[in-house]
């Protein structure tokens, strides 16, 4: 097994443990990266718009 997949099977069973121990703050992280993809989606779509 590579040290890359041992990497990734531990990080996804810390992510795991992490959401069952806190769901709550796990809720509130994942709320606030998709509002931050959002506001960058926005942020791009004006820049593009401005240009044209």
């Amino acid at each position: 097994m590579s040290v890359g997949k041992v990497v990734g099977i531990l990080v996804a069973i810390l992510v795991v443990f992490w959401i069952i121990s806190s769901p709550t703050t796990a809720a509130h992280t994942v709320n606030n990266i998709l509002a931050d993809l959002a506001s960058a989606g926005d942020s791009l779509i004006t820049f593009l718009r401005g240009i044209v």
